[in-house]
């Protein structure tokens, strides 16, 4: 299993990254939801697709 990425965006839009512990993984998730926030986790490869796509959305490549 590679390594996790956990973000969170809030009512507003913004989203940040939070630290993953993974053994606490579903608890941080619950903790965020329970905040308000909408948790979402990915692995690497997810997250360098996610990156490049937010990269051309922005019309940078």
């Amino acid at each position: 299993m590679g390594k996790k990425y956990l973000f969170s965006e809030d009512s507003n839009g913004r989203s940040r990254e939070i630290k993953v512990d993974p053994k606490h993984l579903d608890r941080q998730i619950r903790e965020e939801r329970a905040a308000g926030r909408t948790p979402t986790v990915l692995d690497e490869d997810e997250r360098i697709r996610f990156g490049r796509l937010s990269q051309q959305g922005k019309g940078r490549r």
